[in-house]
């Protein structure tokens, strides 16, 4: 019975969504300090440079519009020109509340914004149960409890659109190298909406960060402005540690003396750092010293546009940082993602 109500309840969202509407989209952020009334508001489609609709909020901090969605759509919410809160369309009206206590949005209107306003209270009621544990042991089990939750909720809604924001999830707290066995789950209907062609796109780059996979080389320039290859370094007879990361993040602050210490040991055997900046164009004085001042002595470049760094992490599929990769003097992946003492450990492994 349960498997013919799923099937029915599908099948009612499928067709309840379908057509092209003009909608009306409701928001209140009164209850949010980091908003002023008389802020510009812009909806669009997610993905989309251009504007649905310009308006502002109003004295109260909100806002009415209408827009007009050919299909489901994700559409973005920007306040001040910053992305504040994606909405579902569904061809119905959509109310929306920023909640002071909860720090979220309460929505209301179409099933699928339902589905992710649940999902999201439940998620964060095991995120707190997380943070607030007495032991390791303890975190791991309410961790698999919590990745158990995505993987279901995604399964029951791989057919619908719900299902593409939930792979967001799924691929960040669960396993990133079983993107591929996610997305192929998805319902391709979906493949004009940009959320799912990003996907897409990171499942074809998916091949250069499996273990074992060639060199996808990078070109970037040191604090000196000179080019450099990792495929140079790899040709120097060199084992490279290609590291994404920035000054501003605290997790790859947190790695830097792991690294330190590695390089210190290794460096003499043939090991050597290649760490690609994520930080924002204007700020290269502040990276230049900060290297400087943390003793991090390898090889150091800059996207000069930010396009640079940004184009290799789309490439390795980087969706957060600290993230490194490690590839053999024949340019072959041989370990990724490595942490605190897992980076001397496999280093050790490799580099005799």
């Amino acid at each position: 019975m349960k498997k013919v109500l799923s099937i029915i309840c599908a099948a009612a969202l499928m067709v309840a969504c379908g057509g092209n509407k003009t909608i009306t989209i409701n928001g209140d952020f009164s209850a949010f300090d980091r908003v002023e009334a008389n802020s510009p508001v812009e909806l669009r489609i997610s993905g989309a440079e251009e504007s649905l609709v310009a308006t502002t909020l109003d004295d109260n901090k909100s806002f009415t519009a209408e827009i007009n969605i050919p299909a489901e759509e994700f559409v973005m919410v920007y306040i001040n020109d910053t992305p504040t809160f994606e909405l579902i369309t569904c061809g119905e009206d959509i109310s929306f509340k920023f909640n002071g206590e909860t720090m979220g949005m309460d929505v209301e209107g179409t099933p699928y914004n339902t589905i992710l306003r649940d999902f999201r209270n439940e998620l964060n009621g095991k995120m707190e149960s997380i943070y607030n544990c007495q032991s390791e042991e303890e975190a791991e089990a309410l961790i698999a409890e919590m990745t158990t939750f995505i993987e279901t909720t995604f399964a029951n809604n791989k057919d619908n659109i719900v299902g593409l924001s939930l792979l967001q999830y799924l691929v960040y707290y669960g396993d990133p190298d079983r993107l591929g066995e996610y997305f192929a789950m998805v319902n391709p209907k979906y493949n004009y909406t940009y959320i799912y062609k990003e996907f897409e796109k990171q499942v074809a780059n998916a091949k250069n960060t499996t273990i074992g996979a060639d060199l996808v080389d990078i070109t970037l320039p040191d604090g000196e402005g000179k080019l450099i290859s990792v495929s140079e370094l790899c040709k120097a007879d060199k084992w490279v540690l290609v590291d994404f990361w920035a000054t501003w993040c605290g997790p790859c602050r947190g790695e830097i003396p792991h690294l330190v210490e590695a390089y210190a040991e290794f460096a003499p055997k043939g090991l050597e750092i290649y760490g690609i900046s994520f930080d924002r164009n204007g700020s290269e004085e502040k990276w230049q010293q900060f290297i400087k001042d943390n003793n991090m002595s390898w090889v150091n470049v800059w996207g000069t546009d930010e396009k640079g760094a940004w184009s290799a992490g789309e490439a390795y599929n980087v969706s957060s940082i600290p993230t490194n990769f490690l590839f053999s003097p024949e340019g072959k992946l041989v370990a990724k993602n490595l942490r605190g003492e897992d980076v001397k450990k496999i280093l050790a492994e490799n580099i005799k």
